[in-house]
């Protein structure tokens, strides 16, 4: 009986869905269930950041959890060498029937990796000459295992590319429970670095690694490769590793600058503005594979700009009206720092980006993206060192927006430049 009436309630939902799609131009039946999976593990994800931020900030000294973040930043740059365009690459080939792209650009990024595993080794030889000797093993050990970690996370891009965000919201929460109930425990007993790093890096490779390398094998269906899916990944990948170094560097210039308290109190600072862009971010993938199976042009998505500039500001504004009830309530440490967090997510107004950029993915403008890429890391590589070195923290969100706002006007400007040259007659 109440099957019977949840189906009725369903029927009735997507028929409301499909009627009113034509009057605000968007396929609402596919975003509605699409984006009600990707919110439900986008959720545990965002909770999974939230619950650990607040027993990083309360339960660690602001010198330790400086220690993890500097730790987690260095493998976060390491991460260059593991082909992050390739993702992108293997969602628009599987949307297009590519499934054997997958594990070709698996061991891809497997192979790439052991490069990254030598940037860790020498982290791990400059720590030791330093004497910092707890860091050196900590750098140490994740050289040994970085390509394992590289590849346990991809299994997204296939299910992202077959549309199976019910699946891949199963897998990503459950990941999401285990690894929070761990770090949480680990941070409780022992408030060592050391220890959660590991259990951090181990949890991620034995879980999410069964799922890439073994699970998903069930959803690929063909051995189709699209080998100029190939070259496109690799080819992005190398200019958004400029970007990755970029987006970390001002933690590492932090580091050793202001030093490991005042890298805590900037990840705090920066931590709940970059959740709203994550947990904004999880209908991104509902674009690219919606936008590469379909000819959309350049208009069609222009249609959609005004809407997502409204959602955009108001999210903005809800953030400035609960921040400082947020910090008071869960991070009182920091409490001090609440406006720097508020002027900091002015910078989510460049979330407008995503339109244009998935629709050059579709076009595969690997050129433009490049750009993009570069020209903005470029840039926050250049002010990061002499903002946060005159101004400090101030700087450091300083040099943020302004590169993020940098980066909204080249890809819009590459967006239309692509137009005109291509005589869209728009």
């Amino acid at each position: 009986m109440v099957k019977k009436h949840y189906n009725n309630l369903k029927d009735r939902l997507y028929n409301l869905a499909k009627k009113y799609s034509s009057k605000v131009g968007l396929d609402l039946p596919y975003f509605i269930k699409g984006g009600f999976w990707l919110s439900i593990g986008q959720f545990f994800g965002t909770l999974k950041g939230f619950i650990l931020s607040i027993v990083f900030a309360n339960l660690l000294s602001k010198e330790v959890f400086g220690e993890y973040s500097f730790v987690m930043t260095v493998l976060g740059i390491a991460g260059i060498f593991a082909l992050p365009g390739m993702g992108v690459a293997v969602v628009q080939a599987v949307a297009k029937g590519y499934e054997g792209t997958y594990f070709r650009a698996l061991k891809e990024v497997f192979k790439w990796s052991w490069l990254g595993s030598l940037l860790l080794l020498g982290f791990s030889i400059y720590e030791y000459l330093y004497g910092r000797f707890d860091v050196m093993l900590i750098f140490l050990i994740l050289s040994s295992i970085f390509p394992f970690y590289s590849v346990s996370g991809f299994y997204p891009n296939l299910l992202n590319g077959k549309k199976r965000f019910d699946i891949l919201t199963k897998l990503s929460s459950f990941f999401n429970i285990i690894s929070t109930i761990l770090i949480v425990l680990t941070v409780y007993f022992t408030k060592s670095v050391f220890w959660i790093v590991v259990i951090t890096v181990l949890a991620q490779i034995l879980i999410n690694g069964y799922f890439s390398l073994f699970y998903v094998k069930k959803f690929v269906k063909n051995k189709k490769i699209d080998e100029e899916g190939i070259k496109f990944g690799k080819s992005i990948s190398f200019s958004m590793a400029l970007s990755n170094i970029a987006n970390n560097f001002d933690s590492l210039v932090v580091a050793y600058f202001l030093g490991f308290s005042d890298l805590a109190i900037f990840k705090i600072i920066t931590l709940l503005p970059n959740q709203i862009k994550i947990l904004a971010n999880a209908f991104s993938p509902m674009l690219l594979p919606k936008i590469a199976s379909k000819d959309m042009g350049k208009k069609d998505l222009m249609k959609h700009f005004k809407k997502f500039f409204l959602v955009v500001v108001f999210l903005i504004l809800i953030y400035w009206v609960i921040a400082p009830f947020i910090f008071k309530w869960f991070y009182p440490k920091y409490y001090d720092y609440v406006w720097l967090s508020m002027v900091f997510h002015l910078s989510f107004i460049s979330f407008l980006y995503i339109l244009p950029y998935n629709y050059l993915i579709k076009e595969k403008k690997g050129e433009f993206l490049n750009k993009f890429y570069n020209y903005s890391a470029i840039l926050l590589i250049i002010i990061s060192p002499v903002f946060i070195y005159y101004y400090g923290l101030i700087g450091a969100i300083a040099g943020r927006i302004i590169c993020r706002l940098f980066a909204l006007v080249v890809i819009l400007f590459l967006f239309f430049k692509y137009g005109i040259d291509n005589n869209d007659g728009d």
